[in-house]
């Protein structure tokens, strides 16, 4: 353990100066300062009710990458999900609300804070740092809900099976994974995680030195919508060391999925996460073509008022492909999958992107 703090102290220093260590020091300083006065013994027994309440089910960990603009969710209505961060923006395009959501980065979560605590209600249940590792008292910040449960976050590195105990590994999924298996979890299946990441240009660096970042506008090139972490937005820039960390947590839990009697496999499109075996989505959901027709609508029907698919391409023109769509007059309107991934970056700010259906995209024109 100390060789790795030692290690991961000279990285900071080699990165960001002394001025760095000195902060990230005190503030971990002042996180167990403030641990003194929250009553762990009661979380711990709120925790207790949770563990292995799932066994047996499968769940799905749903990644906020670009590839879940090629991923029916819909089709994940009656399955238990878990979702991240600002996934909630999706919530307009599907017809499901997450069982479990977390976030844990506390300049995200400071950040997107009143949202969070708006929408912690429509799940069943949702995570959040108690006392973040860098300081921030999220108990004082939010104060207690019945079905937000607090994370005791520790230094170094593991897979915590003793929640709320948990380790941090460079992305809120690693949190995700330890979560779903204290909950009895031993099938996880992988969606939209697909650590692509690109540099993020048009943003403004919040130090002089580091990786916090405020983007500057709605152009997010690392998530399923540009305004995921768009304008205004604050979040860490991915470079390499970020990334190169968060792959090696991910391949140390690879390595220990036996003991842990766990199955991760990865269901996603274009994913360069290599250490879980891969599977086709559709064979995973294993619906039915009727089936698989009828949670689209609902889809649909939620963001429209067209009940059927033959009502929609009825009444309104099927374009060919980006070139041809106009923001300014372009009313509903429905295109080839391979004409709506490039598309919806761009159409996502006038219309609503239903689909992929039938390798089609519906687009529905923002009424408001």
């Amino acid at each position: 353990m100390l060789k790795l703090m030692l290690a991961k102290t000279y990285r900071t220093f080699k990165k960001d100066g002394v001025a760095a260590v000195f902060t990230k020091s005190l503030n971990r300083i002042y996180s167990m300062y403030k641990r003194i006065n929250v009553n762990d013994a009661e979380e711990v027994e709120r925790w207790r009710h949770l563990k292995n309440k799932y066994t047996g089910k499968r769940a799905f960990i749903v990644g906020n990458g670009p590839s879940l603009n090629k991923t029916p969710l819909y089709l994940l209505k009656n399955e238990y999900t878990m979702c991240f961060n600002r996934f909630f923006i999706m919530n307009e395009r599907i017809n499901w609300d997450p069982t479990f959501y977390a976030t844990t980065d506390n300049i995200v979560l400071s950040d997107i804070l009143g949202e969070v605590v708006e929408f912690i209600p429509r799940t069943h249940y949702s995570f959040l740092p108690d006392i973040h590792f860098r300081g921030d008292n999220y108990i004082e910040k939010i104060g207690r809900i019945d079905n937000l449960y607090w994370l005791q976050q520790q230094h170094g590195e593991g897979f915590s099976q003793d929640l709320p105990k948990i380790f941090p590994g460079g992305t809120v999924i690693y949190e995700g994974f330890q979560i779903l298996r204290y909950l009895g979890f031993q099938e996880i299946y992988l969606v939209g995680v697909d650590l692509n990441y690109k540099i993020h240009d048009s943003v403004k660096y919040l130090k002089k030195r580091g990786l916090d970042i405020e983007s500057q506008k709605d152009d997010d090139p690392n998530h399923f919508d540009p305004r995921y972490f768009g304008k205004n937005k604050k979040y860490h820039q991915p470079e390499e060391t970020v990334v190169q960390n968060i792959f090696r947590n991910l391949k140390y839990l690879s390595g220990i999925l036996p003991e842990l009697d766990l199955k991760i496999i990865n269901a996603g499109y274009d994913s360069k996460l290599d250490y879980f075996p891969k599977a086709d989505f559709l064979q995973v959901v294993d619906l039915s073509s009727q089936e698989r027709e009828d949670l689209f609508l609902q889809c649909l029907s939620k963001a429209s008022e067209y009940r059927t698919i033959h009502a929609f391409e009825s009444k309104n023109p099927r374009i060919d492909g980006g070139n041809h769509f106009q923001p300014s007059n372009e009313a509903d309107f429905f295109i080839d999958l391979e004409g709506a991934l490039p598309l919806i970056p761009k159409a996502i700010f006038t219309h609503i992107p239903i689909g992929p259906f039938d390798h089609k995209y519906y687009f529905i024109r923002r009424r408001h």
